[in-house]
């Protein structure tokens, strides 16, 4: 984490405009956007879109899949390889996208899969017409140069995905950030610690920071940002009270002292040419805020993380009035929270917990221990009032629960009564039916306090048969697994396991369709795109707000990297910008690529095969017989040994005999057989480690002049 200022970076690919003969490994998996007809053109020259009638192009534009490379299926996303033979290590890799990015630049026909259509979409229906939303399967060129008198918009993170929240507001050389957040690792990105939003698209003009604009202090919204400023130290952070005592203390931990600015809903503050007011936002976390972002080229509303709930236990609601006001002053653009927009309805209010607490801990004989957000001060003060009326008293566990809730009660958010809260050593030696643990852990994170007490290895609790585990949180998408296996894992040891299926005992922070529906009509807004959700929740928002009245061609569906420009009152993709995903992995940053999650995914799902040989240096001959050992077979695939090493000694033999001495390409050659005999006989795509000894077969004949020279070193 100590990099300088100035450090190299990788990303999951190559910034620039894609090039003609890009492949398709350098593309992501999700789907893009079709370039406008001024850029459709064939590989020779030929426009083949047909123009509708605002002059965008119909999904038959730029190339049209003719330009289909010929290496292979070459696939995108973090843990996916092209399997081009031939280039490094006998196994070329196409550098995989970041799975934001979309698409296949080489696929015209809609198929993620790496093949271009050379039909040219003959015989297709329902043909995309326009850019705005539609299922989009070309990658955007470069966007053009910035007009004056509009607004760019671009997102590094945060869209077609649920996490590391990062939004660019950008107007005549002035820039301003809405949130900065990071994104946990999925199982096919082992060893990743955090992802980041890419910064390469602002490194370069991040002195035209005007300040970063921060909703509320969830880690999807916060988390990046020690990062942002060891490029640049002094930006301004704005944000409520509680939101900047969390950042602070966790860019404390990075020994960085930021310069904050303090608003809240009456605030209004400028920053070259942005204008900043707030309104009031409930959510799951004290202090929430939205943004209304005055700008010459129009006014945005942020909605940022975002419910209706109409009995919070803070006693403050999100204020529809002042949205309704800006909406009276006029909204350009909205960008709404998808979390829940596929969720009919209206979600359950945080003020129905508390009795649901209050019931299960008093009913209770052994034990209880609830894991919800560290975050999360209404949930942690319910389940303190429940502990206190049952006559328990409370542990936290886990490193940010007890950092956030010292941080919540010296605010004044979280009212504990004196003498309630104990250690968690203390707790460990009291008798169970006296104590309640508030803990971390509800998406299954291997290393939380939760998890380790499901495997039994917490080093003070030791959860027994009786005891009661509430999970009061909700499943983010790709942790599925994960809790499911906790949840196993705590209920084989006979601990009964309460999840908001069996008793309320949580409700989202996010407003279902019902709530966003109040959000557009009180904004009424000219445009909107959606935001901060997977392509089912943008696609569920964008049917929403079409049904407030918002054009449907006026619902932009852009993901990261997607340039949207707001100008004369209307909002419009205009290109797409290189956007990957910056990995920390250890004390490094932005050194982990496709190549590295690949190997790593191999190493645990393949295994490892290595080859040992040792040849004559002037004959390529083996002088013994191959070494071959594997790693991570069963005892089944011992058949596997002998079989690689007849194969090894056959290819070089072959080789010698064809008078090769070149060991790199004895290497090649070994990892290409043995990796197409492991995948046709056995299924297996292991990694494969050829080492070539090349030795002298004769004895060592020294002459006069070295036995003299050694006994004069003598």
């Amino acid at each position: 984490m100590t990099e300088p200022r100035n450090r190299s970076r990788k990303v999951t690919r190559k910034a620039g405009p894609p090039a003609e003969t890009e492949t398709a490994s350098n593309e992501a998996a999700s789907p893009v956007f079709q370039a406008p007809t001024n850029s459709a053109r064939t590989e020779s020259g030929e426009n083949n879109s047909k123009n509708t009638s605002d002059g965008q192009s119909s999904g038959n534009g730029n190339n049209g899949g003719n330009n289909s490379d010929k290496s292979g299926n070459n696939e995108g996303g973090n843990n996916r390889r092209s399997r081009s033979r031939g280039s490094r290590g006998g196994r070329g890799r196409g550098r995989g996208g970041n799975g934001n990015n979309g698409g296949n630049e080489n696929n015209g026909n809609g198929n993620n899969g790496g093949r271009g259509n050379r039909n040219n979409n003959r015989g297709r229906r329902n043909v995309p017409k326009s850019m705005q939303g539609a299922d989009l399967t070309k990658r955007l060129p470069e966007p053009p140069k910035q007009p004056k008198d509009a607004l760019r918009i671009y997102a590094l993170g945060g869209i077609s995905e649920i996490g590391r929240n990062m939004t660019v507001f950008e107007y005549q050389d002035e820039l301003l950030i809405i949130d900065c957040g990071v994104l946990f690792p999925s199982s096919g990105e082992p060893g990743v610690d955090l992802i980041l939003p890419d910064f390469g698209p602002i490194e370069k003009k991040i002195h035209k920071v005007k300040a970063l604009v921060v909703t509320h202090a969830h880690e999807d919204h916060i988390g990046a940002i020690p990062w942002l400023l060891k490029l640049r130290p002094d930006i301004p952070i704005v944000a409520s009270r509680f939101t900047i005592a969390l950042i602070a203390a966790k860019c404390k931990e990075h020994r960085q002292k930021p310069k904050f600015v303090e608003v809240n809903e009456k605030s209004d503050v400028n920053y070259g040419s942005f204008r900043c007011r707030f309104w009031a936002v409930n959510h799951s976390v004290p202090d929430a805020l939205g943004i209304m972002l005055g700008t010459p080229a129009g006014n945005i509303i942020h909605t940022g993380d975002i419910k209706l709930d109409q009995t919070p236990l803070d006693n403050r609601p999100t204020d529809l009035p002042a949205l309704s006001r800006y909406g009276d002053e006029g909204v350009d653009l909205m960008l709404c929270e998808s979390t829940n927009a596929n969720i009919p309805g209206v979600s359950a209010s945080e003020g129905d917990i508390p009795a649901t607490f209050r019931r299960l801990v008093s009913n209770a004989k052994q034990r209880v221990i609830i894991a919800t957000f560290a975050s999360n001060v209404y949930r942690v003060q319910a389940a303190i009032d429940a502990a206190v009326y049952a006559g328990r008293k409370v542990a936290f566990n886990g490193r940010s629960m007890m950092r956030n809730m010292e941080i919540a009660e010296k605010m004044g958010f979280l009212k504990v009564p004196r003498g309630t809260i104990i250690p968690i050593d203390e707790a460990a030696k009291m008798a169970p039916h006296k104590v309640l643990l508030i803990t971390t852990g509800t998406q299954g994170e291997p290393m939380a306090a939760l998890s380790r007490m499901a495997r039994r290895e917490h080093r003070q609790i030791t959860v027994r048969d009786g005891d009661l585990i509430i999970f009061s949180s909700s499943l983010i998408p790709g942790n599925e697994e994960a809790v499911y296996g906790v949840m196993n894992m705590l209920s084989q040891i006979g601990a009964e396991v309460i999840t908001n299926k069996e008793a309320k005992v949580h409700a989202s922070g996010h407003g279902y369709g019902g709530e966003l529906l109040f959000l557009y009509n009180a904004a009424r807004p000219k445009n909107v795109m959606p935001v901060h959700g997977e392509w089912r929740h943008l696609r569920a928002n964008k049917e929403l707000a079409v049904s407030t009245g918002v054009d449907r061609d006026r619902v932009v569906l852009a993901q990261n990297g997607v340039v949207v420009d707001l100008r004369n009152g209307r909002a419009e993709v205009v290109g797409q910008i290189t956007v990957g995903n910056l990995y920390v992995d250890g004390v490094s940053m932005g050194d982990v690529d496709a190549d590295t999650l690949a190997d790593r995914t191999n190493l645990g799902s393949g295994g490892v095969v290595s080859i040992t040989c040792v040849i004559d240096n002037r004959t390529s001959r083996l002088l013994e017989h191959p070494a071959v050992s594997t790693t991570g077979f069963s005892d089944d695939d011992r058949g596997i040994v002998p079989e690689v090493a007849k194969l090894v000694e056959s290819t070089m033999n072959d080789l010698a005999a064809e008078g090769e001495n070149d060991t790199y390409r004895m290497v090649q050659k070994l990892r290409r057989k043995v990796s197409k005999l492991m995948d046709s006989k056995y299924k297996r795509e292991p990694v494969i480690l050829p080492t070539i000894i090349p030795t002298n077969s004769g004895p060592l004949l020294a002459d006069d002049e070295e036995v003299e020279a050694s006994r004069e070193s003598l």
